[in-house]
C-alpha cells in the first residue's frame, strides 16, 4: 500500500511536463493543421470561408468537419509512428512536417477517387454548393475519416528501408484501402435494399449517414488489418471478411433492433436518420470489436 501511494505522489511525471520536448511537437501539428485549411481550398471550386459562414452551408460544413478530423488523425499517427531516430529534433520534426504533407496529398486524391469512383453518378460540386445535400456531405466526411485511419495505420506499420520504401508501403496501403471503399460502394449498393446514390442525391440524410458510417467501419477494420503487419495476402482476404461481417451487422439491426420494420424502408421511405445513426453505430461497433479480438 506505501509503494502504490508513492506512485501516487511521484513528481517524476510532473517535471517531464514542463521539461518534455513535446510542447514542440504539439506547436508543429497546430501549424500543419492551419496549413491544411488554404491546401484544400487550392483543390475546391468554391471560396471555403465563404460557404462555411456567409451562406451558412451545412453540407460543406459536414465535409470540412471530417476533413479536420482526418489531419488531425494523420497528424496523431505520423507523430506517434516512432521512425527512424534522428540525430536532432529539429530533424525529427522536418520528418513529422514531412509525412504530414505526404499525407494531405493523399487524403486530398482520396476525395477525387471517390468522387469519381464511389459517387460517381452525381456531380459532388452541384450537390454540395448549389443542393447544399446534406446526405453528400456527411459521405464526403466518412470517406476523409476512413482514409485517414488507414494513412496513419499505414505510417505507423511501416517496416524501416529508408523513405523510398516506406513512401511506397504508404503507397500501396493507400491504393488497397481505396479500392476497398470502391469495392464496398458496390457491394452496399446492391445489398442495402435502396439505391444509395439515388437517395443521397434526393437530399436523404439517413442514406448518406449510413453509408459514411459504414466506410469508417470498413476502414477502422483495414487499418487495423495493416498495423497488425504489411503482407498483402493477409490483406486481402481481410478485406473480404470485414465486408461479410458489416453486412452481418446491417442483418443483425434489421433482425433483433428493428424487428417490426425493414431497414431499407425506414432510411430510404421515411428518411429516419436516427435508424441510420443505430445502423452506423452497430457497424463502428461491430468493426472495433473484430478489431480488438484479433490485436
Amino acid at each position: 500500500m506505501n509503494e502504490h501511494i508513492q506512485v501516487w505522489l511521484d513528481t517524476t511525471p510532473v517535471v517531464e511536463i514542463f521539461t518534455s520536448s513535446a510542447i514542440l511537437y504539439f506547436l508543429a501539428g497546430l501549424v500543419l493543421v492551419l496549413l491544411a485549411k488554404p491546401i484544400k481550398g487550392l483543390t475546391t471550386r468554391y471560396h471555403l470561408s465563404d460557404e462555411l459562414t456567409k451562406h451558412d452551408n451545412k453540407a460543406v460544413a459536414v465535409a470540412t468537419a471530417g476533413y479536420i478530423f482526418g489531419v488531425l488523425t494523420i497528424i496523431r499517427g505520423v507523430m506517434i509512428s516512432g521512425g527512424t531516430p534522428y540525430a536532432t529534433i529539429w530533424r525529427d520534426l522536418i520528418s513529422v512536417a514531412t509525412w504530414t504533407v505526404i499525407s494531405l496529398v493523399l487524403l486530398l486524391l482520396s476525395a477525387w477517387i471517390n468522387r469519381k469512383f464511389l459517387l460517381n453518378r452525381f456531380e459532388m460540386h452541384k450537390e454540395l454548393i448549389t443542393d447544399r445535400n446534406i446526405g453528400t456531405g456527411v459521405v464526403l466526411a466518412g470517406t476523409y475519416i476512413g482514409t485517414a485511419f488507414m494513412i496513419s495505420a499505414s505510417i505507423s506499420g511501416t517496416t524501416g528501408g529508408g523513405y523510398a520504401m516506406e513512401i511506397l508501403d504508404t503507397l500501396v496501403f493507400f491504393v488497397i484501402g481505396q479500392l476497398g471503399f470502391i469495392l464496398l460502394g458496390a457491394i452496399y449498393q446492391r445489398t442495402c435494399g435502396y439505391d444509395v446514390h439515388g437517395e443521397i442525391e434526393r437530399d436523404n440524410d439517413a442514406a448518406g449517414i449510413a453509408f459514411a458510417a459504414t466506410l469508417v467501419a470498413l476502414a477502422i477494420l483495414i487499418s487495423g488489418q495493416i498495423r497488425r503487419g504489411d503482407s498483402l495476402v493477409a490483406l486481402a482476404i481481410w478485406i473480404p471478411i470485414s465486408l461479410l461481417v458489416l453486412l452481418g451487422s446491417r442483418w443483425l439491426v434489421d433482425l433483433v433492433i428493428l424487428p417490426n420494420a425493414r431497414l431499407h424502408d425506414e432510411i430510404a421511405r421515411d428518411r429516419n436518420w436516427g435508424v441510420a445513426l443505430i445502423e452506423g453505430a452497430a457497424a463502428i461497433g461491430t468493426a472495433l470489436l473484430l478489431d480488438a479480438t484479433f490485436s
